[in-house]
């Protein structure tokens, strides 16, 4: 597994985006207002900003161990095979909160788990361009 970013949950879009590009000053490569989410890019790996309602309702239900509030950070990291690696993860026991699935709005095959602590693990490959929408 290659770490790629590490998503930081946020509660307001406007100001988190004025925080770190403004403040901070990292370059923003990306930004989606409506979709409440940025990336910016960082030698190499990157930082983005995920509304935390967004994400919760993209993955789907939250697990009863934990609560939607709970979640402040994911970290993301590129696999080769989304499905292989969720099978090998959850044969050691890693809890699953989103079995493997196509995202074509984020270009991607991603399955979370969680940490004991609720801290969000995404695993992703990208999706083939045959795999994406055309409209």
């Amino acid at each position: 597994m290659k770490l790629i970013c590490v998503r930081l949950l946020i509660s307001d879009f406007a100001v988190s985006l004025n925080f770190w590009h403004d403040i901070v000053g990292l370059s923003l490569k990306y930004s989606d207002e409506t979709m409440g989410y940025a990336y910016f890019e960082l030698d190499g790996t990157g930082l983005e900003l995920f509304k935390r309602d967004e994400f919760v309702t993209s993955i789907g239900e939250v697990p009863a161990s934990h609560t939607a509030q709970e979640w402040q950070t994911v970290l993301n990291f590129q696999v080769e095979d989304v499905d292989a690696t969720y099978a090998e993860l959850v044969k050691r026991g890693a809890h699953s909160i989103a079995r493997p699935q196509d995202r074509p709005a984020w270009q991607a095959r991603t399955a979370h788990f969680s940490d004991p602590d609720g801290h969000i693990l995404e695993i992703y490959s990208p999706l083939g361009e045959n795999e994406l929408p055309t409209a």
